[in-house]
């Protein structure tokens, strides 16, 4: 066995495949998971004296009283349009995403649907919430700030990609904390919100998924 072979340091993270690889068992092996000093570590590592407080600190945690979910909870992802912030029921929401390069489709894109993505190998239709919605876009410099993210949202088979301009994050409501939404917005034609969510200060519209794909449906027919 050489020298770079003796256990003294975690020799894999210096002299192996995540340092310099300058380790000439290497050589043989490949990959330190390989080498016989990768697994004796690792061996070693599972078969350590347990803390002291091990046995106290796994008690508390499995005495400790269950975190009651009610089924009723409502999950949203919040994400936010120009100056508005609205949410989708997660059971739609596939992915968020950082942007990508859209590619539009001559004499088919239009101010709903944009064009196409490439996203994980597959073409993807990307619609803008912002026209179907009537919201319009924050105005801001030619540079995008950072914040824009693609949400990917899925119902039916149906899959479409917007751009939000952020994503805040996914959050918990009782369904007893919605508000209706004003009789001025209840008109189906001039609003998608099916209630008010309110959130650190923040007036939410929680969209009718429903109604939303259906009215994406004829975006590209």
């Amino acid at each position: 066995m050489t020298t770079h072979l003796l256990p003294t340091l975690d020799c894999w993270n210096t002299i192996g495949i995540s340092g310099d690889r300058s380790c000439l068992e290497l050589q043989k092996h490949i990959h330190c998971r390989n080498c016989p000093v990768f697994e004796s570590a690792a061996e070693a590592f599972f078969e350590r004296r347990a803390p002291d407080d091990y046995l106290l600190e796994w008690s508390r945690l499995l005495s400790a009283p269950v975190k009651h979910v009610d089924a009723e909870d409502l999950s949203v992802l919040i994400f936010r349009l120009g100056e508005e912030w609205l949410a989708l029921p997660t059971v739609v929401v596939v992915e968020v995403t950082i942007p990508r390069p859209i590619h539009a489709v001559p004499h088919r894109s239009n101010a709903n649907f944009v064009g196409m993505v490439s996203l994980r190998g597959q073409l993807q239709l990307v619609v803008s919430i912002n026209a179907l919605l009537g919201v319009t876009k924050t105005v801001r410099p030619v540079t995008k700030t950072g914040t824009e993210r693609f949400v990917v949202i899925r119902k039916e088979n149906q899959t479409w990609i917007f751009e939000a301009e952020e994503v805040l994050e996914v959050q918990r409501f009782a369904r007893s904390s919605l508000i209706n939404v004003p009789s001025t917005l209840a008109n189906p034609e001039s609003s998608f919100s099916q209630a008010i969510i309110q959130y650190k200060e923040k007036s939410i519209g929680f969209l009718d998924d429903q109604r939303v794909f259906s009215s994406l449906r004829g975006v590209c027919q």
